[in-house]
């Protein structure tokens, strides 16, 4: 690592609003340290230079995705776009949950998470996020989106993340129809890969919990591969528990998507130490990211993966959930990923990847 390489801080700002650091950030200074040459390797048939980098999260414009990249994250994520503009919900948008019992509460089905003071170091901690999916206006993003296509090196990919807008005026056909829009929008901006976001653990169910209706996520896997130009789709999901739900899933959208993103943050009831609620009226329920996810996420992926061997499927499985360490990336290319992707770990070190080509050149 480069002598001159920024002190390693958070690069969002908890103190500030999602707009906040939309425009401002990431809070990231200094010079940019020597990333290690590893070895090219492929993912969905593009080169990369590492199977390892940030999903559908903190990468909310060119900026972001710029910064990112020349950290050394290959495998990078546009924040999810919407063909309407959705404002974040208020702040605060993220809290630190309390870790006494926390692997309890969380691996044992839907309990309520408490939050909890900061811990002496961030790298190992859990949080609770409530953004929902916010997005500027077309007019916005497909520019900048172009922008953050032309900012990825050598070896680098960016993949474009989409989301229908439902509502009460919102027929079926037409929310099917906004997914195959945003996915030609996508492509026209130069993305080679389209995710379809199917999970948000803080939006409406409509919206959020589309992977739990398997028939309607067949219909958009089918629309966004019909509208991808022949490019690779990935859809991003939610935990399925019931091996049985996984499997239909899995039938249902083989052949239509070439890769799952999973798992999106598990949605818990999150509560103050005086048993309120944490976040405000509406948001009771927020996702859970960060080290405590870990096993449960690689827990899916080795499942998903069962299945796709005895099943003989043409997918694969970017895996994403508690990837904090360094060795953690690895972990889940052996668990039968394709790629690995941090989001709550990157925010926290900048110089993950850096670490990870370090410790591991053939992730």
């Amino acid at each position: 690592m480069s002598s001159h390489a920024a002190s390693v801080k958070q690069t969002y700002r908890f103190d500030q609003s999602f707009e906040w650091n939309y425009v401002n950030g990431p809070q990231f200074s200094g010079a940019y340290p020597s990333v290690p040459v590893t070895p090219m390797k492929s993912f969905f048939g593009l080169p990369v230079r590492s199977r390892f980098g940030v999903p559908s999260s903190i990468l909310s414009n060119s900026r972001w995705v710029e910064t990112y990249a020349r950290l050394g994250f290959d495998i990078l994520t546009f924040k999810t776009v919407r063909s309407v503009a959705r404002a974040c919900g208020s702040a605060p948008n993220w809290m630190f949950l309390d870790r006494n019992g926390l692997e309890d509460r969380l691996y044992t089905g839907d309990q309520t998470m408490v939050v909890g003071d900061a811990p002496a170091s961030t790298q190992g901690a859990t949080m609770a996020g409530s953004f929902g999916m916010p997005s500027v206006l077309p007019q916005m993003w497909e520019p900048d989106l172009e922008r953050a296509c032309r900012s990825i090196g050598e070896g680098q990919v960016l993949i474009g993340s989409v989301v229908g807008s439902a509502g009460p005026d919102v027929s079926d056909d037409a929310f099917v129809a906004d997914f195959a829009d945003l996915t030609r929008r996508v492509c026209a901006a130069g993305v080679p890969i389209v995710e379809a976001n199917l999970s948000c653990p803080n939006v409406g169910k409509a919206e959020g919990q589309l992977y739990l209706d398997i028939e309607r996520s067949r219909t958009i896997a089918r629309a966004v591969k019909e509208a991808s130009g022949g490019r690779p789709v990935l859809l991003k999901v939610g935990l399925m528990e019931e091996p049985e739900r996984l499997l239909a899933f899995m039938r249902a959208v083989n052949g239509y998507a070439d890769g799952l993103v999973l798992i999106n943050a598990p949605s818990r009831r999150i509560v103050a130490p005086d048993g309120s609620a944490a976040f405000p009226p509406g948001r009771e329920r927020a996702g859970v990211t960060g080290t405590a996810i870990k096993p449960i996420a690689l827990g899916a992926v080795r499942a998903a993966q069962k299945i796709i061997e005895r099943e003989r499927m043409a997918l694969q499985i970017v895996g994403v959930g508690g990837l904090t360490f360094a060795g953690d990336a690895l972990e889940f290319i052996e668990a039968g990923a394709c790629a690995a992707q941090s989001a709550t770990g990157a925010m926290f070190n900048p110089m993950l990847a850096i670490e990870v080509k370090t410790a591991t050149p053939a992730v």
